[in-house]
């Protein structure tokens, strides 16, 4: 692997494999907008139509997708600049002479010398954008219990005056890793598409791009200059890191196991941060911590899963180390790939932890 969880070939690939923290949510919110983009307060997406006037699911998917692939698109080609300017500005000859394939070509890596040539992307918020999309299947198409325009109405105003339409959002329309089948095969749709179009788009040195389902801390980054969602999710929150499910997706770490499991991880080619918080209880000796720590990562990898990561701690701890930080200064905690010393992090980072779903052993 390179970075924290991305696969590649040792000596014979380069991968490239944080190229670019793609905002999938930001696609959602252009097709809500048709391609206008709230932050920005301008025209960034192409126009994919008034979702009032839209009359089936159908429709308001493929304007996400629509979406997706042009900031997509945006982002390979400044990718791709950069590309070339690292081969111009900052070639690695030593390096190359190290990698198959760059001295029977007579290339730098960095011109696609190696054997094999991919750039990684890292997808983030997928939990965000399935839920918001299950939300607008359920309430607006199926169920019809709100209109398009109201929706829209009710996210524009981060849910102000729409406290029943924000509580059916969040308990009547089952979520990413609740363990509901259909919800999962919207997650894999929503996989399935950006996995198929960056396959298809070429880097600087000639090969694909990849998708993972990632964030580094970015999730916490790109939500506070995101308004509200479908999803009931309030405007500036973090989104969901990596390919977590949302903390209140259901009580049971079973459930979001065997969603993150039924994926398909052929649309995962540059891997996947799945984060889990759990607290032992009072009377767990030490062997049955790890006993039960075992039994769910083993559950995990029997069921297919590519990658799981603990944070064993609970939120209580948590809470006093932000208040008491010079008594917890060793305090290490997983964020999604990588370590940090909790006391460290900033505000909003530490807050994303505490709210992250906690599990007893």
């Amino acid at each position: 692997a390179t970075g924290c969880v991305e696969p590649t070939l040792s000596g014979r690939h380069i991968g490239h494999t944080n190229c670019m923290m793609f905002n999938m949510v930001a696609a959602l919110e252009m097709a809500l907008y048709d391609g206008y983009h709230p932050l920005m307060r301008w025209k960034l997406g192409p126009s994919t139509g008034d979702i009032a006037e839209f009359t089936s699911f159908e429709d308001f998917f493929q304007a996400f997708t629509e979406q997706l692939a042009y900031i997509g698109g945006l982002s390979c080609e400044y990718n791709n600049k950069l590309g070339e300017a690292h081969s111009v500005i900052r070639p690695t000859p030593l390096i190359s002479a190290m990698v198959e394939g760059c001295i029977s070509k007579g290339r730098d890596v960095t011109i696609g010398g190696a054997l094999y040539n991919t750039s990684g992307n890292a997808c983030i918020g997928l939990a965000d954008v399935t839920d918001s999309l299950m939300v607008i299947k359920k309430l607006v198409f199926e169920e019809k219990k709100v209109t398009m325009a109201e929706l829209r109405e009710a996210v524009q105003t981060n849910f102000q005056n729409h406290n029943a339409l924000r509580a059916m959002a969040l308990n009547k329309v089952p979520l990413f890793g609740s363990g509901n089948e259909e919800t999962v095969a919207m997650a894999d749709r929503v996989t399935g598409f950006a996995h198929d179009y960056f396959k298809e788009q070429r880097n600087f040195r000639g090969g694909p791009y990849t998708v993972g389902f990632w964030s580094i801390s970015n999730h916490v980054a790109f939500g506070t200059l995101t308004g509200a969602l479908p999803s009931g999710r309030l405007a500036y929150l973090p989104f969901t890191p990596g390919l977590t499910p949302e903390a209140h997706a259901s009580k049971s770490l079973l459930d979001n196991i065997r969603d993150v499991c039924s994926l398909d991880t052929s649309h995962m080619t540059n891997n996947i941060a799945f984060n889990v918080k759990v607290v032992p209880g009072a009377k767990d000796t030490p062997r049955q911590i790890v006993d039960n720590i075992y039994a769910y990562a083993k559950a995990y990898c029997d069921l297919g899963g590519m990658q799981m990561q603990f944070n064993v701690v609970s939120s209580d701890t948590l809470r006093a180390a932000m208040v008491y930080p010079e008594e917890y200064r060793q305090l290490l905690v997983r964020i999604s790939g990588y370590n940090a010393y909790f006391v460290t992090l900033d505000k909003e980072l530490q807050m994303e932890l505490i709210r992250r779903a906690e599990y007893g052993l």
